[in-house]
């Protein structure tokens, strides 16, 4: 029993040694094993006996939260009251329910940076004494056992009315969340859904769906997302009023910067033209904020966030606060906009990284029938397929119509948390549910291969440090990157004579890539000239 399960657990509890994710050193091969891993095992290895959804995840990808309905993750720990929300030491393998001994279900996690506090939905009513509203509330738990409830009234009188939507700031101090109830904050009187936020030092609770002047929101709000130091919220709304006048009648995302006491519109193009079309009930318009609150990144059906945007899909944008520049994330590493829709995105704290379902067939190769899980590389322009069997090859169909999830990402990117029922991902025995994942993106290591030779259509030979990276990533001087595989291949026909730099970055289905380029210098020589090395 180690410290940390007792603190956790909330509970005596036995937890799992065996450890699910060794992280690398530096100057270490990219070579790993077993790239994906089944979280929601049984407590003695076997299949977990219900299903599993909504992960969380610490930034350094060591921690993850869920909410399960399987009773025997945790030893000891079978519970009767529905869904339960269960964290993994990815790391150590030790795991514990957050929700221990809640008497009734509990769901949507998230976790603080250090992991130290989970916020989380519950319909118990013995979490805190005194839950007498008969909703569901928003609760932290902290390491050290102690619960509270975060959606209360002034004086910690209950909500009336659910709560729901937690986000957890990276401190673990601030909670955003979504409530239909109309007494956490005086004068809330429009009958609405509103985003809260809860300091939980403070004990002081106030609403962020409102104007910039205060005035609260003439439309409901929700789906809130919080920035590392609680300064900075982001939320969807239907209201009309809560910026200026120049409303499309369109819900929109907004900004709260809570210092400032500005509201800002965020789904809006580069030139400031708000979107013109929202995400289609029932479904809800998802934002994310990195970790500085600099970058915004949502879904939408719009058409005018960038130019070009034509294929009339639910679509992934970022949107950046300091420059005011909107960009479409859901393309291909070539630079293709996604032939389907693509949502529910979750952002790195760094920024840097973008995961998001999408069924879309023209995103990265090595992807599996309808839905998948891709992140995009900011930084490199690159976009891979996560969600891939350990042993590489195409995922199975999932076992049901559709599986809508939103995944998690941690800072470096190198860690991904998923879900699925496909039967091929690993090894182990299936349950025909949903299960969590964790994916291992660490990017392989670009090889070329000789040196090529002048000739009107050079040949290239491209290897990799990992046999699985079999999708590479070139561009010819300041041309648009084209995909070329792993092997030797001829570079296009029509290059003009002379020499050329061509640039290569190694990658692969389940995997970053390369953020070394190769870089090759090569020379087209006309038909029938010397061919020297």
């Amino acid at each position: 029993m180690t410290d940390r399960s007792v603190l956790l657990c909330g509970t005596v509890v036995v937890c799992g040694a065996v450890s699910l994710l060794l992280p690398l050193g530096r100057g270490e091969a990219t070579v790993i094993a077993v790239r994906t891993q089944l979280v929601s095992r049984a407590a003695d290895g076997g299949p977990a006996d219900g299903a599993s959804a909504n992960p969380a995840m610490t930034p350094d990808g060591r921690i993850v939260v869920f909410d399960t309905a399987a009773t025997n993750l945790v030893a000891g720990e079978a519970s009767g009251a529905g869904r339960q929300v269960a964290a993994v030491d990815l790391r150590s393998g030790e795991r514990w329910l957050v929700s221990a001994g809640a008497n009734g279900p509990s769901w949507s996690p998230t976790i603080s940076a250090d992991g130290r506090r989970v916020a989380f939905v519950s319909e118990a009513s013995n979490l805190v004494p005194g839950d007498t509203n008969g909703f569901a509330d928003v609760f932290v738990r902290d390491r050290d056992g102690s619960v509270q409830r975060v959606s209360v009234a002034p004086g910690h009188r209950p909500a009336n009315g659910p709560s729901s939507d937690p986000h957890i700031s990276a401190d673990g101090r601030y909670v955003v969340f979504t409530s239909a109830a109309s007494n956490l904050v005086p004068g809330d009187h429009n009958r609405q859904p509103d985003v809260f936020l809860r300091d939980l030092k403070a004990q002081r609770t106030i609403r962020v769906s409102v104007t910039s002047s205060g005035a609260q929101a003439n439309g409901p709000s929700g789906s809130p997302a919080i920035s590392a130091d609680g300064r900075v919220v982001s939320f969807a709304s239907k209201a009309t009023n809560l910026v200026g006048a120049a409303a499309n009648a369109v819900p929109q995302v907004f900004v709260r910067d809570l210092p400032k006491r500005r509201t800002e519109r965020i789904s809006v193009s580069t030139s400031g033209r708000q979107q013109n079309k929202a995400v289609i009930a029932p479904f809800s318009q998802i934002s994310a904020l990195s970790a500085d609150g600099r970058y915004v990144v949502f879904d939408s059906d719009a058409t005018n966030l960038v130019p070009h945007d034509t294929n009339r899909r639910t679509d992934i944008f970022r949107h950046d606060r300091l420059t005011g520049r909107t960009t479409l994330i859901s393309v291909s590493s070539t630079g293709y906009e996604g032939n389907n829709d693509s949502f529910a995105p979750s952002i790195s704290a760094n920024g840097r990284f973008v995961i998001f379902e999408s069924f879309a067939s023209n995103l990265a190769r090595g992807r599996g029938p309808r839905e998948n899980i891709f992140v995009r590389d900011l930084a490199l322009g690159t976009t891979s397929v996560v969600n891939v069997p350990a042993g590489g090859g195409r995922r199975a169909p999932e076992l049901v119509k559709q599986l809508l999830q939103r995944a998690a990402i941690s800072n470096d990117g190198r860690v991904a948390a998923f879900t699925s029922t496909a039967a091929n991902l690993t090894p182990d025995p299936t349950n025909g549910v949903a299960n969590l994942y964790i994916r291992r993106l660490t990017p392989p290591h670009g090889r070329l291969v000789g040196h090529p030779r002048p000739a009107p259509r050079p040949v290239i030979a491209l290897s990799a440090d990992d046999p699985l990276a079999t999708t590479f990533i070139c561009r010819l001087d300041h041309h648009d990157p084209f995909p070329c595989p792993r092997g030797s291949f001829r570079l296009p026909a029509g290059l003009t004579q002379g020499r050329h730099v061509l640039r290569v970055r190694a990658g692969g289905p389940g995997m970053l890539f390369d953020p070394q380029a190769l870089t090759a210098r090569v020379t087209v020589a006309r038909h029938g000239a010397h061919q020297a090395h």
